[in-house]
């Protein structure tokens, strides 16, 4: 039997500041069509946004390589450079190699952008590029100055946190917060003191003292929570037999996999993806 082929998801947390109605769906059309240098000689941009339903939009993330032709290209069998011009190739300005194509659905409602990181092509696309692509379109080159501003971070695993605050004796936290939505959990506090401090990202950092752990009290945990989707939290310590260990959020991306062909189209499966996830369990 054939192995069966699977395609997989990121999430990413796009929190605008202000977010008035349709201020998403205008971030996605401003991006649109507009190329981003996201590494090296990649690039990358994304369709214009469709609306499919009520409260979801969809598109594609178009990614490919350019190529510099003032640099010299290299003849491979003799391993000698040559002048690109003297290969006499016409390479329209319009046109990228090593193209990849990827799906993203935007789901309105808690402004969760799910991403194809590998498709049913077997291409792949890592959440780190994905978050960094996007933070890149809607930052304020392609945005403009008076847009909101955008906060990209990848969404982690639904027990990427608690692994951090169960290490048996933590010794030292940071919590790195950028501004959330404001009807975020309970964060109103939180993005009142930011908003009046001018403040576009704050870093609590606890280091314990000797021979203790740390033991957040209720406000940090609170804004741990929120930053574990707005921002993110790392932690280091010891476990129970003195071994040293290290925890980010950032390392542990949540990914979502599906078989392919399972619904239907790539389409019917991004938006299968997008309308049953949760972004996170319900709270007590």
């Amino acid at each position: 039997m054939a192995e069966e082929k699977t395609i997989e998801y990121c999430m990413l947390n796009v929190a605008a500041s202000p977010h008035p109605d349709g201020a998403y769906l205008g971030l996605l059309e401003t991006a649109a069509l507009k190329p981003v240098n996201y590494w090296g000689d990649h690039f990358a941009t994304i369709s214009r946004p469709e609306k499919v339903k009520d409260g979801f939009l969809r598109g594609r993330v178009v990614a490919w390589t350019e190529i510099d032709k003032n640099e010299p290209a290299v003849l491979t069998d003799r391993l000698q450079e040559i002048n690109f011009n003297d290969l006499k190739i016409d390479i329209p300005d319009n046109v990228g190699f090593n193209g990849r194509v990827f799906l993203y659905v935007f789901r309105e409602s808690d402004h969760t952008l799910f991403v194809e990181v590998a498709n049913d092509l077997g291409k792949r696309l890592s959440p780190q590029r994905a978050r960094k692509i996007f933070g890149m379109l809607f930052d304020a080159i392609i945005q403009g100055v008076d847009a909101p501003l955008v906060e990209v971070t990848i969404i982690p695993e639904e027990d990427a946190l608690r692994r951090i605050l169960s290490i048996p004796t933590l010794k030292r936290l940071r919590i790195h917060l950028v501004r959330p939505n404001a009807d975020d959990l309970d964060v109103k506090r939180i993005m009142e003191r930011l908003e009046a401090q001018r403040a576009k990202s704050e870093d609590i950092i606890l280091v314990a003292l000797p021979s203790h752990g740390i033991e957040l009290n209720e406000e940090n945990k609170t804004i741990a929570e929120v930053a574990e989707h707005n921002g993110f939290v790392e932690g280091s310590g010891q476990e129970d037999d003195g071994a040293g260990v290290k925890y980010s959020t950032r390392e542990y991306p949540r990914i979502i996999k599906r078989i392919v062909g399972q619904i239907g189209s790539s389409f019917a499966e991004a938006m299968a993806v997008a309308s049953e996830t949760l972004l996170r369990a319900p709270r007590d």
